[in-house]
């Protein structure tokens, strides 16, 4: 462009620039001049000629000269340009300027291309922003230090102008340039829908939003974030841009959760509390119900038969209600010593091998009478006549009867009632199945809890305490199995399933058909065998009578020599006498949780001894614990194997066949 001087731009120069002058590509000052020179100790014109960058002008700071270099560059290339720089006036003042650069063809130097410069002062302009920098600098550190970070977006550029902590929190390194849509993308997906509503519901309103949401750091990590923040509008109601703050929530937001927790298992509790109260409340009434009706008619007859005139029909129908009223209670209270028995650990079984099917072919010759009596017909079907578990056949036939009286119950006359045994492998199903009341699903979860009968506005209607199907389970558990209920609701009856798994002998006839050279070569099938023990000498230490007769039984079954001792102290013993025998077991097979020494410091006096008093004896710690740190904890003090109660029988086999191994 082409540029001249006239009248009316010098003295508009005059009054709006402090200086203003040419320069050559160079650098080099052509013309100088302007009212800031009054106050200067220099006369401009004797900096003709002379590098503008390199007058005391630009001396007040070390990277001046260096701006205005950059400028002079920059306004050759792209033909203009500013620059915000200190302008020394003297020793005693500096101002700060905004200097304004444009090249332009000099007709009067031949149309050679120089730089027109002017400078106004912004002096309280720049020290105003300095303020508000300073200011805000303060409040981004006051922020920070109460962990916030605070935002600012530009709606039409899109701007957005984080501080450190916001990045920080925004997952953002501290030199990367952020922007209102990636920290969008690092929302949770299940946020994002919520966060949105709050944004567009401010940005219509020009309205403050507060929400709390998680976002997803780079290493998958999910934190939970407060964001609060408003839209600002401009004179015409337009939004305009949105400022806020920002901060994690996540350990504030985690004990919340928690004190939920704690609330929801406090109250469980407590509703666990009233429930159990609610029940003893009714299973008082039941009990003097029971009680009392039996006692009534026993009472009612007798008082008859003391009568002097009575007929012959009548004093036998008189004896057999007697007798029926007797039996009920007898029953009433044998659940009753049951469950006492159950509560205090102290239920005995007399455990060996059963023959599942004639127990059950008994549970059906007693209960068909019974069932006929009411018009309900029983049908009873296995699929083979050799059973075999072990078990307590009393037991089991309490198991089965409880089951079929509680069919009984609920199934009206007409009905079905069906007793099936099917055989796998290692297990049997009996399955008592009914056509009856069936069982609603809100009831089902808690049929085997006691004192439960299903709907209890009308089970006071219905004999028996509740206890029948609690010790069902209890006693399935006692033989290795396991039970479940099913029922597809009211009026569509319930199906009752025990599985128990199968003696070995049994097994054994049904492992009889020919198997792959890997399973023939597999250590589980040595039960195939009947005798996968034999002559393994064991040592079992258990303080439980009961548990520690059911072992051994069960190992002596499965061929082993079995010498049992009920504490560390009696084990001590034993091994000594072994040793001086020369006949230690091959196997120790100990509890953990005994009274005055557990099974943690036998085996650690055992480990004491040298090998030939049994010192190196591989032992199996059997407990009822079963976290993880028990097994550490039995490992380090020396045992080789960890089985926890109730011993599973292919499961113990295998661990005393493999911890001989160890010896």
């Amino acid at each position: 462009m082409e540029f001249s001087y006239d009248i009316d731009a010098l003295n508009l120069f005059r009054n709006v620039f402090v200086f203003y002058g040419t320069m050559s590509f160079q650098g080099r000052v052509l013309s100088l001049e302007g009212k800031i020179f009054e106050r200067t100790a220099t006369e401009p014109q004797l900096l003709i000629g002379q590098k503008f960058s390199e007058t005391v002008y630009w001396q007040s700071s070390a990277d001046t000269a260096e701006k205005l270099e950059k400028a002079v560059h920059e306004a050759i290339q792209k033909g203009d340009t500013k620059a915000s720089l200190d302008f020394r006036v003297n020793a005693a003042e500096k101002i700060f300027i905004e200097l304004s650069l444009q090249v332009f063809a000099d007709k009067q130097a031949g149309g050679e291309r120089r730089i027109f410069f002017c400078a106004q002062e912004v002096t309280k302009r720049e020290r105003q922003i300095k303020n508000y920098k300073s200011r805000a600098r303060q409040l981004e550190t006051a922020a920070a230090a109460g962990r916030i970070g605070l935002w600012f977006w530009e709606f039409d550029t899109d701007f957005f102008y984080a501080t450190a902590k916001c990045k920080e929190v925004f997952n953002s390194a501290p030199e990367d340039a952020l922007s209102f849509s990636r920290f969008l993308s690092i929302v949770h997906p299940e946020d994002r829908e919520s966060l949105d509503a709050a944004l567009c519901e401010s940005q219509a309103e020009g309205k403050e939003f507060s929400i709390d949401c998680r976002v997803i750091y780079s290493d998958n990590s999910a934190h939970w974030l407060a964001l609060q923040g408003k839209t600002n509008l401009d004179q015409s109601g337009k939004p305009q841009n949105m400022s806020g703050a920002v901060r994690r929530v996540t350990e504030k937001k985690s004990a919340s959760e928690e004190l939920a927790r704690v609330y929801e298992r406090e109250k469980k509790a407590r509703d666990e509390a009233e429930e159990a109260n609610r029940a003893k409340d009714f299973f008082l009434a039941v009990v003097s119900h029971e009680l009392r009706s039996p006692l009534n008619t026993i009472l009612g007859w007798t008082k008859i038969l003391l009568g002097k005139e009575i007929k012959p029909e009548a004093r036998q129908n008189a004896l057999e209600t007697i007798e029926k009223s007797a039996r009920a209670q007898s029953k009433l209270i044998d659940d009753l010593i049951d469950s006492a028995r159950v509560a205090s650990g102290k239920m005995r079984l007399e455990m060996r091998p059963v023959n599942l099917f004639e127990v059950l072919k008994t549970v059906y010759n007693s209960q068909k009478p019974l069932t006929e009596s009411k018009n309900v017909h029983l049908e009873f079907a296995a699929d083979r006549e050799n059973i075999s578990v072990f078990g307590d056949p009393i037991r089991l036939q309490q198991v089965f009867t409880n089951l079929v009286s509680n069919a009984l119950k609920f199934t009206s006359a007409d009905g079905n009632i069906k007793i099936s045994a099917r055989n796998s492998d290692v297990e049997v199903r009996v399955t008592v199945k009914d056509d009856g009341q069936g069982i609603s699903p809100e009831l089902l979860p808690n049929v085997f809890q006691q004192f439960k009968q299903g709907d209890e506005k009308t089970s006071i209607d219905r004999s028996g305490l509740g206890l029948g199907l609690s010790i069902v389970k209890i006693l399935s558990e006692k033989h290795n199995g396991r039970i479940r209920a099913e029922s597809e609701g009211i009026g569509r009856g319930s199906t009752f399933t025990v599985i128990l798994p199968l003696c070995d002998s049994e097994i054994g006839k049904q492992q009889n058909a020919p198997v792959s050279a890997a399973e023939q070569t597999d250590g589980k099938s040595n039960r195939a065998e009947g005798k996968a023990l034999r002559a393994v000498k064991i040592l079992i230490v258990e303080d439980d009578d009961d548990s520690r007769e059911v072992l051994q039984l069960f190992l002596e079954q499965s061929g082993a020599r079995v010498k049992s001792v009920g504490s560390a102290a009696a084990a001590m013993n034993s091994l000594l006498e072994a040793a001086a025998s020369e006949d230690l077991p091959d196997v120790i097979v100990s509890d953990l949780a005994m009274p005055d020494e557990d099974g943690y410091s036998l085996i650690e006096r055992i480990r004491s001894l040298p090998p030939e008093k049994g010192g190196a004896i591989p032992a199996i710690a059997l407990s009822a614990f079963a976290a993880p740190a028990d097994k550490v904890r039995a490992f380090e003090k020396g045992f080789q194997k960890y089985h926890t109660k109730p011993f599973e029988a292919d499961g113990i086999i295998q661990d005393i066949l493999q911890a001989r191994k160890y010896k």
